[in-house]
């Protein structure tokens, strides 16, 4: 048998560690990586929860969304479609979050959080309010939304809140009826204004305005009074001066 000495063995054993360092590379250096784990489908809604809790709203919502794409059938999918608007809700993207709201009320009718679903939409419509000098379109689709929950589900723990803002809505919309109820009354256009003040009380009786409403009515209704008996006696004098000539 033919032995080595020790000139070859010199020589060798640097050949044999750069050949193994050749394959180890070759491989991926698979003797060296960790092999990272496989993500679960609880991993993936997890990562998404965590970047939601991070203020990562976007991120979130995409980790949110490749969940949904990947695990269509788990039971968290209705959760992973949920969270998605909550990251665009609280990215005050509140258009594209009613929209999935509203398409997990189709999809989901009888699930749990339907409740929060409603909530959520009117909180959307409510962080959009504007000035009482403007549009109320937005208000009302909010007082809708708290509306049906308070009357659909009144032991949720979203209902008191929803209250709540439920009384900011009509208190909103009065103060918005008044403001154009007192533009007409500054012009002395009593019969419009006492129409919009009437209708504050029929339409928001809770709102809190009958002292700032209710001594208005009286003085348009007093005004209206004064030009009617003018008007009258008016159209009397014409009749006088027609039959005398």
């Amino acid at each position: 048998m033919r032995r080595f000495g020790p000139l070859t063995s010199k020589f060798f054993l640097p050949f044999l560690l750069a050949a193994f360092f050749i394959v180890a590379g070759g491989s991926g250096c698979s003797l060296w990586k960790k092999k990272e784990p496989e993500k679960t489908p609880e991993g993936m809604y997890n990562e998404g929860m965590r970047l939601l809790t991070q203020k990562k709203y976007l991120q979130a919502a995409e980790s949110f969304k490749r969940f949904k794409e990947e695990y269509p059938l788990s039971p968290n999918t209705p959760l992973a479609e949920l969270r998605t608007a909550d990251a665009l809700y609280f990215d005050k993207n509140y258009a594209e979050a009613i929209v999935l709201y509203e398409e997990f009320k189709k999809l989901h009718p009888v699930h749990p959080e339907i409740p929060y679903v409603f909530y959520q939409v009117g909180m959307c419509q409510f962080n959009q309010m504007l000035s009482i000098d403007r549009d109320q379109a937005v208000t009302e689709k909010a007082l809708e939304q708290f509306r049906y929950l308070i009357a659909n589900f009144p032991q949720s723990k979203y209902a008191p809140d929803a209250r709540t803002k439920m009384q900011l809505c009509l208190r909103h919309l009065a103060e918005s009826e008044f403001n154009i109820g007192h533009f007409y009354f500054r012009k002395g256009r009593y019969k419009g204004a006492l129409g919009r003040f009437e209708d504050i009380l029929k339409k928001y009786p809770d709102s809190g305005m009958e002292g700032k409403v209710n001594p208005l009515i009286k003085t348009c209704r007093e005004k209206i009074a004064q030009e009617e008996k003018k008007a009258k006696e008016k159209e009397e004098r014409e009749k006088k001066k027609k039959s005398s000539s």
